[in-house]
C-alpha cells in the first residue's frame, strides 16, 4: 500500500532531479527540499480532511495540521490537500521520464524521508528546521546503521541537487536501497 505522500512527493523528487522550472510552486518546492512539511501542508490552501483524535483524554475533532503534531495524524489529515497540488504540479510537467531512477525509486526516497523525518517530529526534535543529518543522528542505531541512513540521505539529497552527483546514479542507489532495508528492518517506517 503506498501513501499518497509518496507519490506526491516522489513526483516532486522526479521534478527536482531533471531540474525543471519550479518556479510556479516556488514555496512548496523549497519546503520539500528542507523537508518542512508542516510549511508545505499550509502552503497548498486547500480544506483538509476531516479528523478525529483523541488526546489528554478529550475527544478532539481537527481540520488543522498543527506544528507539533505526531507525523501520521497530519499524513492523514492532508489526503485532499495532497490530490489537489499533486493535479495541479501534474498538470505544470506532464508525464516525465527519467533514465536513471525509477518511479518507485522516487516514491521508496520520498516514503525514507518521510519515514525517518517523522521520527523527530514525535521525538519532540527542539529547532524550527530539523536536518535530516540531525533526526539520524538522534536515533537509537549503532554507527554502522546512522552511516547506511546518511548514506540514503546522501541519495535524497542528490535527486534534490543533482548537479552535485559525482558517482553514477546506479551506484548511488545500491546504497539507498541498503538504507532503505534498514529503515524496514529496525521498524523506522511510516506503517
Amino acid at each position: 500500500m503506498k501513501l499518497l505522500a509518496e507519490i506526491v512527493v516522489g513526483y516532486m523528487y522526479k521534478v527536482q532531479k531533471n531540474q525543471l522550472d519550479t518556479s510556479r510552486h516556488t514555496k512548496e518546492f523549497a519546503a520539500i527540499r528542507h523537508g518542512n512539511y508542516f510549511q508545505f501542508f499550509n502552503q497548498i490552501e486547500k480544506e483538509i480532511d476531516f479528523i478525529v483524535t483523541y488526546e489528554s483524554g478529550k475527544i478532539k475533532t481537527d481540520t488543522k495540521v498543527k506544528e507539533n503534531e505526531i507525523a501520521l495524524i497530519a499524513l492523514t489529515k492532508v489526503g485532499e490537500c495532497l490530490k489537489d497540488f499533486y493535479q495541479r504540479i501534474f498538470q505544470t510537467y506532464g508525464e516525465l521520464k527519467d533514465t536513471d531512477i525509477s518511479d518507485e525509486d522516487f516514491q521508496r526516497a520520498a516514503y525514507f524521508e518521510l519515514s525517518v523525518r517523522m521520527h523527530s517530529n514525535d521525538k519532540r526534535l527542539p529547532s524550527e528546521e530539523i536536518r535530516l543529518v540531525d533526526v539520524i543522528e538522534s536515533l537509537e542505531l549503532t554507527r554502522i546503521e546512522k552511516d547506511t541512513l546518511h548514506q540514503g540521505r546522501k541519495f535524497i539529497n542528490y535527486i534534490k541537487r543533482p548537479w552535485k552527483m559525482k558517482n553514477q546514479w546506479s551506484d548511488e542507489l545500491d546504497k539507498f536501497n541498503s538504507a532503505f532495508e534498514l529503515i524496514k528492518a529496525k521498524k523506522l517506517t511510516i506503517i
